[in-house]
């Protein structure tokens, strides 16, 4: 089987699906190779025993205010496709088996700006910050908020850590720095300084990152689906259940896609197009030898690596109640500190069905948890076994008890999965930043969330992305005819 088209698409999530709708609204043809049932990737929905919510904890931030701001956001306005949202309090809890049920909360309020972390230290140290502290970090605030786009890509090859280093001088206040491993979702010796600080720089210029979430429906109801509608109503083909096995590439330029049709004995299909664009991640991509490594220049297969280094999975639970145990009028989102660490040690996530839109039988309650992969208790590595999966999941649901006693009692049904983490692995420290098109290969460009070690938080750099992405294959195709 061979088709022509103008561009292939490989992997049908968020960022594919963005890419594949931008180039629709310009009449450019196109085909996303997906390789499941059905599009969505990490925003696709599980149907559990009666529920319908999202396959893991994805609530959306932004870096830029109100989400009217977003990239997402834009989005959906300019394909002329419903986009409602909510806001969602970014909340902390404490808890301790000396206190069952008596949870401490503090949520980060955009109003406080950067004073947020002055009370965050205090809440879970139960020590007030001294003012050398505090004006160290203000002065650290006023860095980071001052710095444009441009120089915080230019500091991508500098850890957080190291850079902290260099320019924190207060015990304090490195702690408090050391301690946002929870917030960033990766280690500040992993982490490059110029992503840290486009986020830390938001609580001056923004007040604080602001989280939301659609207003109904879940992730798939509210983004896929409407982006699926738009893409293959103007003239776009998903192709499922088919898996990329080769990014062609002849002569310095991308010709096609061959794929795998899991349908159908693994059938060959041969996708002629003068573009490739992977909205894969880049790191999987080359380690399935869909995207060859000799294809790759050194700088290039060296950020690859580094990526593909923070690339663990997380762990996420489902869990149907048979009865409310978790109040509904209080914070639906949590990240949970359970205290009897000695310190105040992060647990992971924990969502209710109410907050995220789910489908719920009557008269019960289903939670959904989030332990990433860089929490204590996650430090299983990419191959982990059943029974380090039980333990890790185990300890996180002692601490929901301590919150919410009575919990482990009223499950009546219980999932796990492993899902790939989400963005955190572009937030490396690599000397070159991975870009939106090979630097040496004509034709072949990248999409997703795996490129750019600087760009808006989780999902919404998919849509941050596609932007400029489009317009540069758009050039590209115009030069050719």
């Amino acid at each position: 089987m061979r088709k022509d088209f103008e561009v292939v698409i490989v992997g049908g999530g968020p960022g594919g699906l963005a890419v594949g709708c931008l180039l629709a609204k310009e009449g450019i043809s196109s085909a996303i190779i997906e390789k499941d049932p059905a599009a969505g990737g990490r925003f696709r929905s599980v149907d559990f025993h009666g529920c319908c919510l999202d396959s893991a904890i994805h609530f959306l931030a932004s870096l830029v205010g109100p989400p009217e701001n977003t990239s997402a956001y834009q989005f959906f306005k300019m394909l002329g496709l419903p986009l409602e949202y909510k806001s969602v309090p970014w909340a902390m809890g404490l808890v301790t088996r000396e206190r069952p049920g008596a949870v401490d909360y503090l949520a980060m309020d955009p109003r406080l700006g950067a004073e947020n972390f002055f009370n965050f230290f205090a809440f879970a140290t139960g020590v007030t910050m001294g003012d050398s502290a505090k004006a160290e970090l203000r002065r650290v605030a006023d860095i980071t908020a001052d710095m444009s786009d441009e120089e915080c890509h230019n500091v991508v090859d500098i850890s957080f850590a190291e850079w902290i280093d260099r320019n924190v001088s207060d015990p304090i206040a490195q702690a408090v720095m050391y301690g946002m491993e929870p917030v960033v979702g990766a280690s500040p010796k992993d982490t490059n300084f110029g992503y840290v600080a486009k986020g830390f720089g938001s609580f001056k210029s923004h007040g604080a990152p602001h989280i939301w979430y659609p207003s109904s429906g879940t992730l798939e109801e509210a983004f896929i689906a409407p982006m699926v509608r738009y893409y293959t109503e103007h003239g776009g083909e998903i192709l499922t259940s088919r898996r990329a096995v080769n990014i062609d590439i002849a002569g310095g330029r991308a010709t096609g896609v061959v794929a795998a049709d899991t349908r159908n004995c693994q059938v060959l299909e041969e996708y002629a197009a003068p573009v490739v664009v992977c909205a894969m991640p880049i790191f999987q991509a080359v380690a399935a030898n869909i995207l060859r490594p000799e294809f790759l220049t050194e700088d290039w297969a060296e950020s690859i690596r580094r990526c593909a280094a923070l690339a663990g999975p997380d762990l996420c639970g489902y869990f149907l109640l048979r009865e409310q145990v978790v109040p509904t009028d209080g914070y639906g989102w949590i990240h949970i500190f359970d205290t009897d660490y000695g310190i105040p040690t992060y647990m992971g996530d924990m969502a209710l069905g109410s907050l995220t839109n789910a489908t719920v039988p009557p008269g019960k309650q289903v939670v959904a948890s989030l332990v990433v992969g860089s929490a204590p208790i996650a430090q299983f590595g990419l191959q982990p076994s059943m029974d380090t999966i039980r333990q890790a999941q185990g300890r996180w649901k002692e601490s929901a008890e301590k919150a919410f006693p009575g919990f482990n009692d009223a499950i009546e049904h219980e999932l796990i999965s492993l899902q790939l983490n989400f963005t955190r692995y572009a937030y490396a420290t690599v000397a070159t930043e991975l870009e939106i098109q090979s630097p040496n290969i004509d034709g072949l460009y990248f999409a997703g969330d795996s490129i750019w070690a600087v760009g808006n938080p989780m999902s919404d750099k998919c849509y941050q992305i596609a932007f400029p992405l489009c317009e540069r294959v758009a050039e590209f195709l115009h030069g050719r005819s």
